[in-house]
């Protein structure tokens, strides 16, 4: 006697909900991850606004993440996926914008810590020299000590100032780095979610 097997349906599974469900939980995250890193607010400061775009750069492959999962789990809205390749396409601009921003700010930033270096350095020399004109402030510093303290000086000014440019570049070239790539994928996300979904 032959038996009847009756064919298993395998149930079907959409992934683009589950997208959606993390790209939105991705975006808030770094939403708000932005909204605690930029308290306290101080655009106007140079140095706020370097440390504030290195972490923002940082996190933002999340960001990206969020972005496409978002994006993908939109694909058969053709509304809300091109409302949100539009926001990733504005918001790679800006990311690229951004580059500008840090690249004049990491220069004012290098001008000011060697300032800083040389008023420090010239206060030591002046106090040296000060030294050298009336032996009774010092009188246990020979001339010769005095001389090779003010060469010390002008040696370690040297030493501290390269150190501060290359921290300074190196920062700089990490953030402009990691912007421009997020950026651009950001645009290009912009424009697939933007593209009329072939039939």
């Amino acid at each position: 006697m032959a038996t009847l097997s009756t064919p298993k349906i395998a149930p079907t599974f959409n992934a683009q909900p589950l997208c959606r469900i993390v790209g939105f939980a991705c975006l808030a995250g770094f939403i708000i991850d932005l909204l605690i890193l930029a308290l306290p607010a101080s655009p106007g400061n140079p140095e706020w606004r370097v440390s504030f775009l290195q972490q923002m750069s940082d996190r933002s492959i999340v960001l990206l993440f969020g972005a496409a999962l978002t994006i993908y789990g939109s694909l058969e809205n053709r509304r809300w996926r091109k409302q949100l390749g539009m926001t990733s396409l504005v918001i790679g601009v800006v990311f690229l914008l951004f580059c500008v921003l840090t690249i004049a700010d990491g220069l004012t930033l290098k001008q000011v810590a060697e300032k800083s270096i040389s008023d420090q350095a010239a206060q030591v020399q002046t106090q040296i020299q000060e030294a050298k004109d009336n032996p009774k402030k010092a009188p246990n510093i020979t001339a010769e000590q005095l001389q090779e303290a003010a060469q010390l000086v002008d040696t370690r000014v040297t030493s501290l100032k390269q150190t501060a440019r290359n921290n300074i570049m190196k920062t700089a070239i990490g953030v402009v780095g990691n912007l421009v790539v997020i950026g651009i994928a950001l645009i290009g996300l912009g424009y697939y979610g933007m593209r009329p979904r072939r039939s």
